[in-house]
Protein backbone atom coordinates (compact mmCIF):
# COMPACT_ATOMS: atom_id res chain seq x y z
CA UNK A 1 0.00 0.00 0.00
CA UNK A 2 1.23 3.49 -0.85
CA UNK A 3 1.99 5.68 2.17
CA UNK A 4 0.62 9.21 2.04
CA UNK A 5 4.06 10.68 2.75
CA UNK A 6 5.53 8.74 -0.18
CA UNK A 7 2.75 9.93 -2.48
CA UNK A 8 3.36 13.54 -1.48
CA UNK A 9 7.06 13.22 -2.15
CA UNK A 10 6.54 11.48 -5.50
CA UNK A 11 3.95 14.03 -6.63
CA UNK A 12 6.32 16.86 -5.76
CA UNK A 13 8.93 15.30 -8.02
CA UNK A 14 6.50 14.94 -10.92
CA UNK A 15 7.18 17.47 -13.66
CA UNK A 16 4.18 16.87 -15.95
CA UNK A 17 0.47 16.33 -15.42
CA UNK A 18 0.77 12.99 -17.22
CA UNK A 19 3.28 11.80 -14.64
CA UNK A 20 1.04 13.05 -11.82
CA UNK A 21 -1.96 11.19 -13.22
CA UNK A 22 0.02 7.95 -13.40
CA UNK A 23 1.08 8.36 -9.76
CA UNK A 24 -2.47 9.05 -8.67
CA UNK A 25 -3.94 6.20 -10.71
CA UNK A 26 -1.40 3.78 -9.23
CA UNK A 27 -2.18 4.95 -5.69
CA UNK A 28 -5.96 4.58 -5.97
CA UNK A 29 -5.50 1.36 -7.93
CA UNK A 30 -4.01 -0.26 -4.84
CA UNK A 31 -7.29 0.55 -3.07
CA UNK A 32 -9.31 -1.05 -5.87
CA UNK A 33 -10.26 2.08 -7.79
CA UNK A 34 -9.44 1.97 -11.50
CA UNK A 35 -11.52 4.90 -12.78
CA UNK A 36 -10.82 8.56 -12.06
CA UNK A 37 -11.53 12.04 -13.36
CA UNK A 38 -10.60 15.59 -12.41
CA UNK A 39 -13.01 18.15 -13.79
CA UNK A 40 -14.62 21.47 -12.95
CA UNK A 41 -18.35 22.05 -12.69
CA UNK A 42 -20.46 25.03 -13.68
CA UNK A 43 -23.84 24.17 -12.29
CA UNK A 44 -24.78 20.80 -13.77
CA UNK A 45 -22.43 21.30 -16.73
CA UNK A 46 -18.98 19.75 -16.91
CA UNK A 47 -16.27 22.33 -17.41
CA UNK A 48 -12.59 21.77 -18.12
CA UNK A 49 -11.60 18.10 -17.81
CA UNK A 50 -8.01 17.86 -16.62
CA UNK A 51 -7.81 14.08 -16.93
CA UNK A 52 -9.93 10.95 -16.96
CA UNK A 53 -9.54 7.18 -16.97
CA UNK A 54 -12.69 5.15 -17.69
CA UNK A 55 -13.60 1.88 -19.42
CA UNK A 56 -14.04 2.05 -23.18
CA UNK A 57 -17.43 3.42 -24.15
CA UNK A 58 -18.31 5.10 -20.86
CA UNK A 59 -17.32 8.67 -21.74
CA UNK A 60 -19.02 8.46 -25.15
CA UNK A 61 -22.23 7.17 -23.54
CA UNK A 62 -22.14 9.87 -20.85
CA UNK A 63 -21.73 12.67 -23.39
CA UNK A 64 -24.11 11.35 -26.06
CA UNK A 65 -26.89 10.65 -23.55
CA UNK A 66 -26.27 13.97 -21.77
CA UNK A 67 -26.21 12.12 -18.49
CA UNK A 68 -24.93 15.18 -16.63
CA UNK A 69 -28.55 16.41 -16.64
CA UNK A 70 -29.78 13.41 -14.62
CA UNK A 71 -26.66 12.21 -12.80
CA UNK A 72 -27.73 12.25 -9.10
CA UNK A 73 -24.12 12.06 -7.90
CA UNK A 74 -23.29 15.22 -9.84
CA UNK A 75 -26.32 16.99 -8.38
CA UNK A 76 -25.30 16.05 -4.82
CA UNK A 77 -21.72 17.17 -5.44
CA UNK A 78 -22.93 20.74 -5.98
CA UNK A 79 -24.26 20.75 -2.40
CA UNK A 80 -21.58 18.62 -0.76
CA UNK A 81 -19.36 20.05 1.98
CA UNK A 82 -17.11 16.99 2.22
CA UNK A 83 -16.25 13.79 0.32
CA UNK A 84 -18.95 11.15 0.00
CA UNK A 85 -19.51 7.66 -1.37
CA UNK A 86 -21.89 7.21 -4.30
CA UNK A 87 -23.77 4.68 -2.19
CA UNK A 88 -24.91 7.54 0.05
CA UNK A 89 -26.64 9.11 -2.95
CA UNK A 90 -28.23 5.81 -3.95
CA UNK A 91 -30.01 5.76 -0.57
CA UNK A 92 -31.85 8.99 -1.41
CA UNK A 93 -35.07 9.21 -3.38
CA UNK A 94 -34.19 8.74 -7.05
CA UNK A 95 -36.30 9.01 -10.17
CA UNK A 96 -36.75 6.03 -12.51
CA UNK A 97 -34.48 7.83 -14.98
CA UNK A 98 -31.72 8.18 -12.37
CA UNK A 99 -32.05 4.53 -11.34
CA UNK A 100 -31.70 3.54 -15.00
CA UNK A 101 -28.61 5.78 -15.26
CA UNK A 102 -26.92 4.05 -12.31
CA UNK A 103 -27.71 0.66 -13.83
CA UNK A 104 -26.26 1.76 -17.19
CA UNK A 105 -23.05 2.90 -15.46
CA UNK A 106 -22.66 -0.49 -13.83
CA UNK A 107 -23.10 -2.22 -17.18
CA UNK A 108 -20.20 -0.07 -18.43
CA UNK A 109 -18.02 -1.14 -15.45
CA UNK A 110 -18.36 2.02 -13.37
CA UNK A 111 -19.26 1.08 -9.77
CA UNK A 112 -18.91 2.16 -6.14
CA UNK A 113 -17.42 5.63 -6.49
CA UNK A 114 -16.24 8.39 -4.19
CA UNK A 115 -16.51 12.14 -4.86
CA UNK A 116 -14.03 14.74 -3.61
CA UNK A 117 -15.28 18.34 -4.03
CA UNK A 118 -12.89 21.32 -3.99
CA UNK A 119 -14.64 24.68 -3.68
CA UNK A 120 -12.96 27.87 -4.88
CA UNK A 121 -13.71 31.56 -5.46
CA UNK A 122 -16.52 32.75 -7.74
CA UNK A 123 -18.60 29.60 -7.17
CA UNK A 124 -15.82 27.48 -8.64
CA UNK A 125 -16.09 23.78 -7.98
CA UNK A 126 -13.44 21.24 -8.97
CA UNK A 127 -14.16 17.55 -8.46
CA UNK A 128 -12.08 14.40 -8.34
CA UNK A 129 -14.22 11.30 -8.77
CA UNK A 130 -12.91 7.75 -8.44
CA UNK A 131 -14.77 4.48 -8.95
CA UNK A 132 -14.35 0.73 -9.34
CA UNK A 133 -14.79 -1.52 -12.37
CA UNK A 134 -16.25 -4.35 -10.32
CA UNK A 135 -19.17 -4.42 -7.90
CA UNK A 136 -17.08 -4.67 -4.72
CA UNK A 137 -18.32 -2.60 -1.80
CA UNK A 138 -15.92 0.26 -0.91
CA UNK A 139 -14.02 0.22 2.36
CA UNK A 140 -15.23 3.22 4.41
CA UNK A 141 -12.06 3.14 6.52
CA UNK A 142 -9.92 4.23 3.56
CA UNK A 143 -11.79 7.51 2.98
CA UNK A 144 -9.26 9.63 4.92
CA UNK A 145 -6.34 8.31 2.89
CA UNK A 146 -8.24 8.72 -0.38
CA UNK A 147 -9.19 12.27 0.52
CA UNK A 148 -5.60 13.10 1.45
CA UNK A 149 -4.08 11.92 -1.82
CA UNK A 150 -6.92 13.47 -3.83
CA UNK A 151 -6.23 16.83 -2.19
CA UNK A 152 -2.51 16.48 -2.86
CA UNK A 153 -3.12 15.48 -6.49
CA UNK A 154 -5.52 18.39 -7.03
CA UNK A 155 -3.12 20.90 -5.47
CA UNK A 156 -0.13 19.61 -7.40
CA UNK A 157 -2.14 19.77 -10.63
CA UNK A 158 -2.84 23.46 -9.96
CA UNK A 159 0.91 24.03 -9.68
CA UNK A 160 1.84 22.03 -12.78
CA UNK A 161 -0.84 23.72 -14.88
CA UNK A 162 0.34 27.09 -13.54
CA UNK A 163 -3.08 27.91 -12.17
CA UNK A 164 -3.21 31.46 -10.79
CA UNK A 165 -2.80 31.52 -7.02
CA UNK A 166 -4.99 34.61 -6.66
CA UNK A 167 -7.91 35.37 -8.97
CA UNK A 168 -9.22 38.73 -10.08
CA UNK A 169 -12.26 40.19 -8.34
CA UNK A 170 -15.56 38.84 -9.54
CA UNK A 171 -16.88 40.73 -12.58
CA UNK A 172 -19.71 43.12 -11.71
CA UNK A 173 -23.01 43.06 -13.51
CA UNK A 174 -23.79 46.06 -15.71
CA UNK A 175 -26.77 48.31 -14.90
CA UNK A 176 -28.71 46.73 -17.79
CA UNK A 177 -27.95 43.22 -16.53
CA UNK A 178 -29.02 44.16 -13.01
CA UNK A 179 -32.26 45.62 -14.34
CA UNK A 180 -33.03 42.43 -16.29
CA UNK A 181 -32.17 40.23 -13.31
CA UNK A 182 -34.41 42.35 -11.08
CA UNK A 183 -37.31 41.82 -13.50
CA UNK A 184 -36.60 38.09 -13.45
CA UNK A 185 -36.78 38.14 -9.66
CA UNK A 186 -40.16 39.83 -9.94
CA UNK A 187 -41.40 36.94 -12.07
CA UNK A 188 -41.47 38.68 -15.43
CA UNK A 189 -41.11 36.62 -18.61
CA UNK A 190 -38.55 37.47 -21.27
CA UNK A 191 -41.12 39.05 -23.61
CA UNK A 192 -42.47 41.07 -20.68
CA UNK A 193 -38.97 42.25 -19.75
CA UNK A 194 -38.33 43.20 -23.38
CA UNK A 195 -41.52 45.25 -23.50
CA UNK A 196 -40.70 47.05 -20.23
CA UNK A 197 -37.14 47.88 -21.33
CA UNK A 198 -38.03 48.48 -25.00
CA UNK A 199 -35.72 45.73 -26.25
CA UNK A 200 -36.42 42.48 -28.08
CA UNK A 201 -36.84 39.14 -26.25
CA UNK A 202 -33.71 37.93 -28.08
CA UNK A 203 -31.73 40.82 -26.59
CA UNK A 204 -33.06 39.91 -23.17
CA UNK A 205 -31.94 36.33 -23.76
CA UNK A 206 -28.49 37.55 -24.86
CA UNK A 207 -28.10 39.53 -21.63
CA UNK A 208 -29.32 36.59 -19.54
CA UNK A 209 -26.67 34.32 -21.06
CA UNK A 210 -24.03 36.88 -20.08
CA UNK A 211 -25.44 37.13 -16.56
CA UNK A 212 -25.43 33.36 -16.08
CA UNK A 213 -21.88 33.12 -17.40
CA UNK A 214 -20.64 35.81 -14.99
CA UNK A 215 -22.38 34.25 -12.01
CA UNK A 216 -21.65 30.63 -12.92
CA UNK A 217 -25.39 29.90 -12.90
CA UNK A 218 -26.95 27.00 -14.79
CA UNK A 219 -30.30 28.72 -15.31
CA UNK A 220 -32.24 31.94 -14.77
CA UNK A 221 -33.58 30.98 -11.34
CA UNK A 222 -30.17 30.05 -9.95
CA UNK A 223 -28.78 33.35 -11.33
CA UNK A 224 -31.36 35.25 -9.26
CA UNK A 225 -30.55 33.18 -6.16
CA UNK A 226 -26.79 33.75 -6.54
CA UNK A 227 -27.34 37.49 -7.11
CA UNK A 228 -29.41 37.69 -3.93
CA UNK A 229 -26.78 35.76 -1.97
CA UNK A 230 -24.02 38.10 -3.12
CA UNK A 231 -26.00 41.26 -2.52
CA UNK A 232 -26.40 42.26 -6.17
CA UNK A 233 -30.17 42.20 -5.65
CA UNK A 234 -32.40 42.87 -2.68
CA UNK A 235 -35.51 40.96 -1.69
Amino acid sequence: MVRFEDFVESSRRSTTTEELVRLYADAIGEEGYENCILTSLRGRKLGHIAWFRFPAGYVDAYVQNRWEKIDPVLACTLRATRPFFWSEVEKTRLSDEQIHFISACRELNVHSGVMFPFHGPHQRLDVISISRRVADAPNPECIDFLQAIATQAWGRYQQLSEECLFVDPEPLLTPRELEILKRCKDGKTRPEIGKILSISPKTVEFHLRGIMDKLGASNQISAVVIALQRGFLEL
